[in-house]
């Protein structure tokens, strides 16, 4: 991820700070803008730098009026935010930001099929990113592939949700601002959640 600032890692101070001030989205707008590998994609460009319509274009090799489409659906969903202008080959160009920190809250009565449409443009541009490193054909000895399937008790999920999240705050405070001799970009991906018994190997039959 390119940044903006020195490089350098990012302070506890900073971290708590961006926590107490994370830009929340929420809403079946917000949903359906997240539901579509494109914008999914885009969004993590926006996390990174400011960028206009032309240049996401370039970017994500799709034409100008699909960039455009995309980006105004970020918009309208309060995902993506103008932060700027900028002149270029005699025209200007509004600038595009997402929040580093952002929260999207679902809501209970998300209609199933954009359920199930994030999940899937989430899963894609994860499945991108794991294609694209090995057709690098990368050092894989750095790489964790792991998955669990546990039976948790309600102060279990609480504990395994506060340990996930404070894995994440560690990343981020590991994290270098931008790009660096000897720095090396990394993915990490998290999932957790609840699965019903049917769709469990070998628990099909399982009681509680």
């Amino acid at each position: 991820m390119v940044g903006r600032m020195r490089a350098g890692r990012r302070t506890s101070e900073r971290k708590r700070a961006d926590r107490e001030t994370a830009h929340r989205v929420g809403g079946l707008q917000a949903m359906r803008a997240l539901a579509h590998p494109t914008r999914v994609r885009m969004m993590h460009l926006l996390r990174a730098e400011p960028l206009s319509a032309s240049e996401l274009a370039r970017r994500l090799e799709i034409r100008f009026g699909s960039a455009q489409y995309h980006l105004r659906s970020l918009e309208q969903a309060g995902i993506a935010l103008r932060v700027g202008e900028r002149t270029r080959r005699g025209g200007t160009e509004v600038l595009f930001e997402v929040p580093q920190d952002i929260l999207v809250d679902e809501g209970p009565d998300t209609p199933v099929g954009t359920r199930q449409a994030m999940s899937r443009a989430y899963v894609a541009e994860v499945l991108r990113r794991m294609d694209a490193a090995s057709l690098e054909g990368f050092d894989t000895a750095r790489d964790v592939r792991a998955t669990r399937e546990v039976e948790l008790d309600p102060d279990g999920v609480v504990a395994a949700t506060e340990a996930l999240h404070a894995f994440l705050h560690r990343l981020d405070e590991l994290a270098l601002e931008r790009p660096t001799a000897d720095s090396m970009t990394f993915t990490a991906a998290t999932l957790f959640f609840r699965v019903p018994r049917s769709a469990s190997p070998g628990r099909e039959g399982s009681e509680p």
